[in-house]
């Protein structure tokens, strides 16, 4: 098996392969090694950024593209490149499963990405030709209005696709020896899981003439972010409504001394901006560096439904403890009231999701 990515960030071109070795086939494609990778073009960006020169890729994951949940930016041609066989390219977006409300196309082969409410359809996959493809944000793009884009939040049967799905990410980073020379060298990253917020693009050909289930494909992930508002998209279930303001009924009863594992996270986190090229954000990360980081809390939810101010990280004795992965321990003795558990964004920690819960 050959693994090849070539994705160069600003002003590079990226591009991935996943190559598989065929069997005999007509003589005109020999079928071995066949290799397929992708370039692309930001299609709505300033001066058609042609060869993706204003597509940014995360600093903190190389190769995976950030991408607005609106505006300019949110639109990228994708020309897949095919070595020793046919250019019969299928395009798909992962995960697939349990759509909410599944969609016809609606121009060429639109398709909606799959997932569950509260999120709604994100994003289209439009085909123009066997070897292009474009992925954009704007339902205008493909002639509907009753889609909601937003960010991707995945439940049910997509989000164990997702969490199962495998694939490769490979890109090229430039090496300096000691002489000063600069040479490429290529990083394999064999991933499983596709985040929650993001979305993989997947090109595949068949690669064996016998065997039309065995294909070679590339792939590019997406981490969405939110560009209107600025502010992250949290999720927590089971989480108390926000609407209408001001609920304080228990959403979840928990034995004192047992636990309890919430599902929580935090998508769509806007990329930091450093003031040079050279110097990190304020928040320390390096220039468009994403920090979706959660932060778990619990506090005292009192009689003056004091939540989510009273909470603190961690938790503490006497009203519980959590995880930073959302496992909440009740204490060993019944608090007073309620008790309440907050989820915040670490990047912005006034933006917050809460859930009050009773110990018995």
């Amino acid at each position: 098996m050959k693994l090849c990515l070539k994705i160069l960030a600003i002003a590079m071109i990226a591009a991935t392969t996943y190559s598989l070795t065929g069997c005999a086939a007509p003589a005109t494609f020999s079928y071995s090694n066949v290799g397929i990778t992708l370039s692309q073009t930001c299609a709505d960006c300033v001066g058609g950024a042609v060869n993706g020169v204003n597509i940014v890729f995360d600093p903190n994951q190389p190769g995976v593209m950030e991408f607005p949940n609106s505006g300019q930016g949110g639109t990228v041609t994708f020309t897949a490149n095919v070595t020793n066989a046919p250019s019969n390219v299928t395009w798909s977006l992962w995960p697939t499963s349990n759509l909410a409300t599944p969609l016809p196309p609606i121009t060429g082969s639109g398709t909606p990405v799959a997932e569950k409410s509260p999120a709604g359809a994100t994003g289209y996959l439009i085909v123009q030709s066997g070897n292009t493809a474009t992925y954009t944000n704007s339902g205008a793009s493909v002639a509907t209005t009753n889609i909601t884009v937003s960010i991707p939040i995945y439940y049910g049967a997509s989000l164990v696709q997702a969490q199962s799905m495998q694939y490769v990410i490979t890109y090229t980073k430039q090496v300096v020896s000691g002489a000063g020379v600069t040479s490429l060298q290529t990083v394999n990253v064999p991933t499983t899981g596709i985040p929650q917020g993001d979305v993989l693009l997947e090109a595949s050909v068949p690669n064996n003439p016998a065997n039309p289930s065995s294909v070679a494909a590339a792939y590019q992930l997406f981490e969405w972010f939110n560009e209107n508002g600025a502010t992250p998209t949290l999720y927590l279930t089971p989480q108390t409504p926000t609407v209408p303001s001001g609920l304080t009924d228990s959403v979840l009863t928990v034995p004192r001394g047992t636990s309890y594992q919430f599902f929580g996270g935090v998508t769509g986190t806007p990329p930091c901006a450093a003031p040079s090229a050279s110097a990190p954000c304020s928040n320390g990360l390096p220039n468009h560096g994403i920090d979706n980081t959660a932060v778990w809390e619990v506090g005292d939810a009192g009689v003056a439904s004091s939540c989510p101010s009273t909470a603190v990280v961690g938790g503490s004795t006497a009203f519980g403890t959590i995880t930073n992965t959302g496992l909440f321990t009740a204490p060993a003795a019944i608090p007073p009231g309620f008790v309440c558990v907050v989820l915040a964004a670490h990047s912005l920690p006034t933006t917050t999701a809460f859930a009050y819960i009773t110990i018995n």
